[in-house]
């Protein structure tokens, strides 16, 4: 199977975060502040005050200046990361692997998923709306690899592209180097020898570029180029029984759930039947459209893969599962 990665960049994560909570921000411009040596810095912008030239790193009077009408806040330390980790998690219903990407993005491994929402186009959509109808603004990418996924969703003008199997060197052409994720110092040089895009360097003997450019360019290049694995870090631990269901309209009745249920056991129950091992305990979670997640577990008095006999200690506990506007993914594991 060909692995397949996506990367989703948050353009404005933590300004779309206090716009969600003050409403009233959403059409003004303003920006979060925070000191670096004796003055106040824009560590963050809104889409507002970014069209109207104002950028990360410059001073808040260089830019109130500019904008005497832009409006500062106080950054919050660690909010970046905080809300990367809670989206990653709610991420969980399209891929068990997902891993934050500091500052503004997340990776998510997305081999072998995509198929269950019709292919890559439509596994991607639903992901990138569904972020959007969550109040944040997103681009993403697919790609063989996860560094070409990273470098499209950044510098490409989609939001949303898929690069086919196989053409994620070629989609890597034209972008620029920092689409490596390279170190500031090492894009500079490349600029200053007039390398502005991959194209302009990608063929020249790795030699001489780790000459020049050092060892961690290199392994940037041949991460993205597939030529090096790359191991993505996931939020939560795989459990090694788990099974996934996820469902193309969201689940509100009783019935769906139950139906939902048995489907999982059928799977889990015939691994643990072909390895000759039973369940001593096992949770069923369903992944709610708000986003919360509702959840029941069973405990055996001996290990059992008798789907008949599991879902019965299930049944008299799937009352307690609250779907509310409908369960789009359940997992048992």
């Amino acid at each position: 199977m060909d692995n397949r990665f996506v990367s989703i960049f948050f353009r404005h994560l933590t300004t779309d975060w206090f716009t969600l909570r003050q409403p009233e921000l959403k059409n003004r411009p303003f920006v979060l502040r925070a000191p670096s040596h004796g003055r106040m810095v824009i560590v963050a912008t809104n889409f507002h005050a970014e069209r109207k030239g104002i950028t990360v790193g410059m001073a808040l009077a260089d830019a109130r200046a500019l904008l005497p009408e832009l409006e500062a806040w106080d950054d919050t330390p660690n909010l970046a990361i905080t809300l990367l980790k809670h989206i990653g998690e709610w991420c969980i219903r399209f891929t068990p692997i997902v891993s934050i990407n500091p500052p503004d993005g997340l990776l998510l491994d997305a081999t072998g998923c995509a198929h269950l929402w019709g292919g890559d186009l439509l596994y991607l959509t639903d992901i990138i709306q569904k972020l959007i109808s969550r109040g944040y603004t997103v681009k993403g990418a697919m790609a063989d690899t996860a560094g070409a996924a990273w470098g499209v969703a950044r510098f490409s003008k989609n939001q949303i592209q898929i690069i086919p199997s196989e053409k994620h060197v070629e989609a890597l052409m034209s972008l620029p180097p920092e689409s490596l994720r390279l170190e500031p110092n090492v894009i500079e040089r490349l600029n200053k020898l007039g390398l502005h895009q991959v194209k302009h360097f990608i063929h020249l003997p790795r030699a001489s570029l780790r000459r020049r450019f050092g060892t961690h360019f290199i392994q940037q290049l041949n991460k993205a180029t597939g030529e090096e694995m790359e191991m993505l870090e996931p939020i939560q631990l795989i459990e090694p029984y788990q099974e996934r269901l996820p469902c193309m309209e969201p689940i509100v009745t009783a019935t769906g759930i139950q139906i939902a249920l048995n489907q999982l056991l059928e799977m889990l129950c015939l691994r643990l039947r072909d390895e000759q091992k039973g369940m001593r305990a096992a949770t069923l979670k369903g992944y709610r459209v708000d986003g919360k997640i509702e959840q029941v577990a069973i405990v055996t008095s001996r290990p059992s893969h008798d789907v008949k006999h599991l879902f019965k200690l299930f049944e008299i506990k799937l009352q307690t599962i609250e779907p509310a506007l409908g369960i789009e993914l359940f997992v048992l594991e």
